[in-house]
């Protein structure tokens, strides 16, 4: 399995309109991808504009092709720089399994 997270910050000001903007997305990604197994955010409890966004796929082609194309991420990815200030980080990582 292929898991992706995200951090960044909520520009100051922004917080409620990136938290509504995620709200949607979120639903249009498990209404409608069926190879992403897990798709949340998450605030930092000690600084709220701080958002950890945990991501499961199938696989990375599930990702890289099916959900970065969906009209709701390309929405997202050509709006999100209004919401947040500094960069964007994406880390990308293969799941272990144990037994």
């Amino acid at each position: 399995m292929f898991v992706l997270t995200a951090r960044f910050r909520a520009a100051k000001g922004k917080e409620k309109e990136l938290e509504q903007l995620l709200h949607r997305v979120i639903k249009d990604v498990r209404q409608n991808e069926k190879k992403t197994l897990m798709y949340d955010f998450h605030r930092k409890i000690d600084n709220p504009r701080e958002i950890f966004f945990y991501e499961r796929y199938t696989d990375r082609n599930a990702w890289a092709v099916t959900h970065m194309e969906t009209p709701h991420i390309k929405e997202l990815a050509s709006t999100i720089s209004n919401y947040i200030e500094g960069d964007l980080e994406l880390t990308e990582y293969e799941l272990v399994q144990t037994d």
